[in-house]
């Protein structure tokens, strides 16, 4: 075990929220072998060898289980003695990608069978100086709190304590992200101070300042220009980043807040100016796979495949602006494009195996991976199977299954110890999140209604959901050697009793009562075997059913290609419809729905993993 001889350590002091340490020690190396350090900290941290970076990003993990990362520093090192430095980040809350589980590091330094250094009571500590400490301003709440910088020293002069943990160690699961060289943004309002990036973009800001004296700069960033600036604040939410300067020419690079989108607005006191200003572009190595497209198909291919490449980091994400969070729902979508758009599978699997690990303790899965007390969806539990299932199909890899039978086993056996007197599985209570897609009678308000008043009701798509899940998970069961017991059957005949409309040929979404059937839903019980041809017209006409959002609109292309493989024409159509309209006004990534930045009062995302669903029919379809 490369960690066997080190210790987890801190300064010695109680940690404080948001606060960062700097640890040092001194190595000597002859320069005949390679170097290797490996480390794990919580809850982030940046390393440098001999004032030169070598590596950052910390793989969050759950508290039973951290992952270390193995960083070659041999090209950055020099015979004699060397200076490791590393910055740790103690974030101190929990959010949706990260479990607040203290503060810590641990380090070695190899040079093959040989320890050159470990981490332990006896490296040097202190707080940081070129960091802003203890600031408790919260980017958005899902991401956690914001990161400042200074000018400092750099240096380590104080002690640490040595302390224990009880979790696993493992190697990261993933490749570390490819950083690019820097991108300046251009100027386009001096006014405002406004610059561009020139398309949505994810990565780490650098600022480079001059001033004649102390000064404090505040940089926001945003995607949209909407409102004549940048929109950095919006309700809770806050996109900026605070820089602090001695004076004289100070360059900083905030490598513990990555940030996302197209622009970037300075604030900034008379005695200051930027010099420069812009990022450092990360995202997840891929190889993207050629494709023949022309025309709109190869605009919207294209931007399928950037929009899929902005969300994929440390895991897939969500928006790499407002969120950066894992869900399955929408990490689903982001995989099944994947198998067309890039060369590579082995991201996909481990983020299966990831989501696997964030149970709760009645079995379901968090909201998002990994956290802690989340209002978990029903729904997004149910799909996982799913998801699952299209792995294996794509890829082959039966050895999933080792690290997500169990995870699968309890969350049917759940939803089905759940099924109630009329057959069916009612909404849950909370903390659960009855929520379905960002449409009337599919977010949820409708069964908070209900609770409010009392009721219990039953959502048709959790239920088609459960049957189809359950027939892929029966699937992958006989592949693991094990039995999955439902019936389905009586399961469909209840749900055919209890939503669908005889003379309309159109299923209700809800049985307490909604405003409008939904097509979603008319879908899904026709990926169920439900239903007949009135109901794959409705789907198709969408005329009286609640539309679909961009995020489930593949359910919707799957059920109408199933009905009659001719609707491939209709499928299509409808893609060069919808997002022809985003690119035609200025969409260089696919957004969250398509009301784009004014949706969720203001906050919508331009950037959204889901949004990538066209890759997979383009690549299947034409």
């Amino acid at each position: 075990m490369p960690l066997s001889q080190a210790s987890w350590i801190w300064l010695d002091r109680t940690p404080e929220q948001n606060e960062y340490a700097l640890f040092q020690e001194r190595f000597t190396t002859d320069g005949s072998a390679p170097v290797t350090v490996f480390i794990a900290a919580e809850t982030d941290y940046v390393l440098e060898i001999n004032g030169k970076l070598a590596g950052f990003g910390q793989f969050a993990g759950y508290p039973f289980e951290k992952y270390y990362d193995t960083i070659d520093i041999s090209a950055l090192c020099h015979p004699g003695e060397n200076e490791f430095s590393v910055t740790v980040r103690y974030e101190g809350c929990n959010s949706a990608t990260h479990i607040d589980d203290g503060a810590g590091v641990i380090f070695s330094i190899c040079s093959g069978d040989t320890v050159l250094a470990v981490s332990g009571a006896h490296t040097k500590g202190s707080l940081d100086d070129r960091y802003l400490q203890h600031q408790t301003r919260k980017v958005t709440v899902q991401l956690g709190l914001t990161a400042g910088m200074r000018s400092g020293t750099g240096r380590a002069e104080g002690t640490c304590v040595a302390h224990e943990r009880s979790c696993r160690l493992l190697p990261r699961p993933v490749k570390p992200l490819q950083v690019d060289p820097f991108l300046a943004a251009k100027m386009i309002e001096a006014d405002g101070e406004i610059y561009d990036l020139g398309r949505q973009e994810a990565g780490y800001l650098r600022l480079t300042i001059r001033s004649d004296g102390p000064c404090e700069v505040k940089v926001a960033y945003g995607e949209h220009l909407a409102d004549g600036c940048v929109r950095y604040r919006i309700d809770h939410r806050d996109f900026s980043l605070d820089f602090a300067s001695d004076g004289g020419t100070q360059t900083f690079t905030q490598l513990f807040v990555r940030i996302a989108g197209r622009y970037l607005q300075v604030f900034r006191p008379q005695n200051a100016e930027v010099v420069e200003i812009g990022i450092l572009p990360a995202l997840y190595p891929q190889t993207e796979l050629p494709h023949d497209l022309t025309g709109l198909d190869a605009k919207i291919y294209d931007t399928c495949v950037r929009t899929l490449r902005l969300c994929m980091h440390t895991h897939y994400e969500d928006t790499p602006w407002r969120e950066q969070a894992l869900y399955v729902l929408d990490s689903r979508n982001q995989m099944l494009c994947g198998y067309y758009a890039f060369a590579e599978t082995a991201f996909q699997r481990a983020n299966l195996a990831f989501i696997a690990k964030g149970t709760r303790p009645d079995g379901l899965l968090e909201l998002t991976y990994p956290a802690v007390n989340t209002p978990a969806i029903p729904f997004f539990s149910v799909m996982y199977p799913a998801a699952v299932w299209e792995y294996v199909r794509h890829t082959g890899d039966q050895t999933i299954l080792a690290d997500t039978i169990d995870t699968m086993q309890k969350i049917m056996a759940v939803l089905r110890s759940r099924i109630d007197e009329t057959g069916l599985i009612p909404d849950l209570e909370e903390p659960y999140w009855n929520f379905y897609e960002w449409a009337e009678g599919s977010d949820g308000a409708l069964t908070r209604k209900s609770f409010r008043e009392g009721k219990v009701g039953h959502h048709l798509i959790l239920n088609c959901a459960y049957v189809y899940a359950a027939e892929r998970f029966g699937e992958l069961c006989k592949l693991a050697g094990t039995t999955f017991e439902a019936d389905l059957s009586a399961m469909r005949e209840a749900i055919r009793g209890r939503f669908f409309d005889p003379e309309s040929g159109v299923f209700a979404l809800y049985d307490l009562g909604s405003p409008q059937p939904s097509q979603l839903g008319n879908a899904f019980a026709l990926l169920i075997g439900l239903g007949d041809a009135r109901t794959a017209s409705a789907v198709k006409d969408g005329e009286g059913l609640v539309p679909a959002t961009l995020s489930m609109l593949g359910f919707v292309y799957d059920a109408l290609l199933a009905s009659d493989p001719q609707n491939k024409d209709f499928v299509l159509a409808d893609i060069r419809e919808k997002y022809g309209y985003m690119l035609a006004n200025g969409a260089t990534s696919f957004w969250e729905t398509i009301v784009g930045e004014a949706d969720f009062n203001k906050a919508g995302s331009l950037c959204h993993g889901w949004s990538a669903m066209p890759i997979y029919y383009y690549r299947t379809l034409l």
